[in-house]
Formats: C-alpha cells, sequence, structure tokens
C-alpha cells in the first residue's frame, strides 16, 4: 500500500488507498518521555498515529508504547522532513528507533530508503527512510528513540483511519484478546486468583493549568485552546505573525486570543492540532 504525508506543520501522515486521504492523528513526545514507561501508550496501535520526536543534541532519549492483538498487523514507517540539517546526514547520525515486542524481541530500523514525496497542504517535502510491516504479537510493544545528533523525526504507527486513544500511566491490565495464549482453566489443584483492582489509565494527569503555568517562557511553551492543552514550543520561531504572538500565549488560557487572531480559520486549527498534548485536567 502506498502511503503519502498530508499535514506538515502536524507531520500528521496519510495512507494513500483512494483518491482521497486522511491525516493521521499526531502525538509530540516530550522531553519527560525518557523511557517507555514514562512515556505515551497508543491504546490501539493499528490505528493511524504520527509520533513526532525532536532532539536538541546526541544521547538524548524519548520514548513510547503501543497496544496491539493477537490477529493485528503492525505497521511503522520511520520519516524526515526533506531539509537540513536531517536530509543532509548520514544515517549514523540519524536518531537510532529500536522496538521491543510484547515478548522481548529487539529490532532496531534500519534505514534501507530516502524517497522523496511532495506534501501539498503545507507545500513541504518529505523522505521515506524506513518501512516494517510484520504481524503483531499480542501485547504492549515499546519504542525507544535515541538522538545520535541535533535532528527531528516522525514515526507512523498504523494505518487505520479513525479516533484513536492517547493514554498516560500504568499500562491497562490485559484482556483475554489481548493474551498471547489461551489462559489455563483453573482446577481444584490450581485455583484461580482473586482479580486484582485494574491499574487506573489517565490521559491527564500531567496536563494541568498548575502545569501548563509552569511552562511559560520559550523553552517550554504550553497554552490551553477550547480545553485542551497544546506545546507550542516549536511553532514560535515558525508561526507567520511572529514568535511574540505565540510567546503572549505560554503558560496560559490562550482561548479567546486564539479564536480573536484566527477566526476560526481552519488552517491555524489544523497548524495547532499538531502540537496537542492532551486534554486539560478538571
Amino acid at each position: 500500500m502506498r502511503r503519502t504525508l498530508t499535514t506538515a506543520i502536524a507531520l500528521a501522515l496519510a495512507f494513500t488507498i483512494a483518491p482521497s486521504a486522511s491525516a493521521h492523528q499526531p502525538v509530540v513526545l516530550l522531553d519527560t518521555d525518557t523511557t517507555p514507561a514514562a512515556g505515551p501508550l497508543l491504546a490501539d496501535g493499528t490505528v493511524s498515529f504520527a509520533v513526532r520526536a525532536s532532539f536538541t543534541k546526541s544521547g538524548q532519549k524519548k520514548a513510547f508504547r503501543a497496544a496491539l492483538k493477537n490477529g493485528d498487523q503492525f505497521d511503522l514507517q520511520y520519516l524526515i522532513v526533506d531539509k537540513k540539517p536531517e536530509n543532509a546526514m548520514k544515517s549514523t547520525l540519524l536518531p537510532q528507533l529500536v522496538i521491543t515486542s510484547p515478548t522481548g524481541k529487539k529490532t532496531t530500523i534500519k534505514y534501507t530508503e530516502r524517497t522523496k514525496f511532495y506534501e501539498p497542504f503545507g507545500r513541504t517535502n518529505f523522505l521515506y527512510l524506513a518501512r516494517y510491516s510484520v504481524p503483531a504479537e499480542a501485547g504492549i510493544y515499546n519504542f525507544v528513540i535515541t538522538s545520535r545528533a541535533k535532528a527531528a523525526i516522525t514515526i507512523a504507527v498504523g494505518d487505520r483511519e479513525t479516533q484513536g486513544e492517547v493514554l498516560r500511566g500504568p499500562a491497562p491490565t490485559p484482556t483475554p484478546a489481548m493474551a498471547a495464549t489461551p489462559t489455563a482453566t483453573p482446577t481444584k489443584e490450581a485455583p484461580q486468583p482473586s482479580a486484582s483492582p485494574t491499574p487506573e489509565v489517565t490521559t491527564q494527569s500531567a496536563y494541568t493549568m498548575a502545569k501548563v503555568k509552569e511552562n511559560n517562557s520559550a523553552a517550554s511553551c504550553w497554552t490551553v485552546v477550547s480545553g485542551n492543552v497544546y506545546d507550542l514550543t516549536q511553532w514560535i520561531k515558525s508561526h507567520p505573525g511572529g514568535s511574540s504572538a505565540i510567546l503572549s500565549l505560554c503558560g496560559t488560557d490562550g482561548t479567546a486570543s486564539f479564536k480573536a487572531q484566527h477566526r476560526g480559520s481552519g488552517r491555524p486549527e489544523s497548524t495547532l492540532a499538531g502540537y496537542l498534548l492532551a486534554p486539560l485536567a478538571k
């Protein structure tokens, strides 16, 4: 299946299965997402997600997880924007992606191509570096990205165009559908253990208004628009109206300012969606 990219700034990817295509759901990895357990969990790894990871120097790590079931197909692509510094880098300097399957099998993604394609929405060129597709194991896949220089990449996971859920916190208790093998039937010699409480999984624990107020500078700029938290740090320098408009939103509820400035225009709304972190915790 040939896949194309649909949103440049949001880096939301789309798969061409018909003349029209729809966007992948963007997920931005935070500087605190240094291990799979600390990073976001894609609740259904068959849903189309575009996971964005940016690094400022060598040796940094960012990570996330994805849940898959028996019978699923695990699809992944490694992409970069076709511009410097990334497109001029040797493969040995691009961030390394290591995938660990639920059974512990490790796969280091190898760069097998540099296929160019043009994304008309943002009038931007991109490059495919690798595509990976295998039958899924049941359970949680871990993804660890390690930088080897300053660079930004996108990891596309899944190909099913529907709204997906991104969780933060402990992984949910596996269901029978996620189990790799059937559970043995309890016997008198092996009584069934009592059920333990299901760990609470939340998408909002890190996204209170107090946390937004802490991220109030050009180094880390969060804002709230219409009840959602956005990390606008990467938008400061690229904002067409200048950096001051974005800096004024850092650490605040910027709903009124954003709507007054853009008056429901589709392009800024689409760009903003690429920086979504999570709904604001109540």
